[in-house]
C-alpha cells in the first residue's frame, strides 16, 4: 500500500467515524422534520445523512489528513497521468481509478436528492466540489492540484448519475409490473 494512502487512512479513527455518524444522524433528524412538513421526500432525508457522512470522508481523504508541504504543488499539464499510464506506471493508474471511484457515490447520492429528472445540477455541483477540493489543496499546501483529478472526479460523478438512472429505471419497471399484476387479479363474482 502506498505510504501516503496509509498515512491518510490512519486518520480514520473510531472517534472520527462516530462523530460523522452523529453528524449524519442529526442531518437525518433535521431532514425528517422537513419531511413531516412536506418540504422533503423521505428518501432525500436518508440520502442527506449518507451524503454528509460521505462528504466528511472525502474531506478527510483529500484535505485534512494530507501532510502540509512548505510550498503549494501544482501539476498544470493536462492528461499527464495518461502519459504516465501509457509509460507503464501502474501506481498512477490506480490513483486515476481511485479518483474516479471516489466521486461515484456523490453522483448517485446527489441524484437521489435532486428533484429534477435531469441531473445537470448534480454534474455541475460534482464538478464544483472537485474544483473546490483541488483549490483548497493548492491554497493550504495539502496535496497536489491537478486538472486531471478534476476530470477524474467529474467522470466519477457522471458514472454515479448513470448508476442512478439504471436503478431508477429498474424500479420503474418493477413498479409497473406490480401495478399490472394488481390490476389483473380477478374480482370474485357476486352471488
Amino acid at each position: 500500500m502506498n505510504d501516503d494512502l496509509r498515512y491518510v487512512l490512519s486518520h480514520f479513527t473510531f472517534d472520527v467515524i462516530i462523530l460523522w455518524i452523529i453528524l449524519a444522524f442529526l442531518c437525518f433528524v433535521i431532514g425528517y422534520a422537513f419531511h413531516r412538513r412536506g418540504k422533503m421526500r423521505f428518501k432525500s432525508c436518508l440520502a442527506l445523512s449518507i451524503l454528509i457522512f460521505y462528504l466528511a470522508s472525502v474531506y478527510m481523504l483529500t484535505i485534512s489528513a494530507r501532510i502540509v508541504t512548505p510550498e503549494a504543488t501544482l501539476k498544470a499539464e493536462l492528461f499527464w497521468s495518461y502519459k504516465q499510464i501509457a509509460a507503464g506506471n501502474k501506481s498512477i493508474l490506480l490513483e486515476v481509478l481511485l479518483n474516479v471511484v471516489l466521486f461515484v457515490p456523490y453522483g448517485l447520492i446527489a441524484s437521489i436528492m435532486a428533484r429534477s429528472k435531469i441531473k445537470w445540477t448534480v454534474f455541475l455541483t460534482g464538478f464544483l466540489l472537485t474544483v473546490g477540493i483541488e483549490l483548497t489543496q493548492l491554497l493550504t499546501h495539502r496535496g497536489l492540484f491537478e486538472f486531471d483529478d478534476i476530470i477524474h472526479n467529474t467522470l466519477g460523478t457522471i458514472i454515479g448519475i448513470g448508476i442512478y438512472y439504471i436503478f431508477a429505471n429498474i424500479f420503474i419497471v418493477i413498479e409497473r409490473k406490480i401495478a399490472a399484476s394488481k390490476r389483473t387479479k380477478t374480482i370474485p363474482p357476486l352471488t
